[in-house]
């Protein structure tokens, strides 16, 4: 049976006049905090502050949100 770890972050992010978007991650139970200056990094921000190297496996079958990429 493999374990899981639950984190909790709060993304914060700032839309400018010409939709540039940039903010701000924080991981709740440490109080740790990365920028970050556009979207598609988000999901590598949050799993750096988890301590991963390289992409996590997607579980389940639920299709990507919209605009989102699968990974590869």
């Amino acid at each position: 049976m493999s374990q899981s770890r639950r984190a909790s972050f709060v993304v914060r992010v700032v839309q400018d006049r010409r939709g540039q978007v940039n903010g701000v991650i924080e991981r709740v139970a440490t109080g740790a905090k990365e920028a970050f200056s556009s979207t598609e990094v988000i999901g590598e921000v949050i799993l750096r502050m988890l301590g991963h190297e390289g992409p996590l496996s997607r579980t389940g079958s639920s299709a990507p949100a919209s605009g989102e990429r699968r990974p590869r």
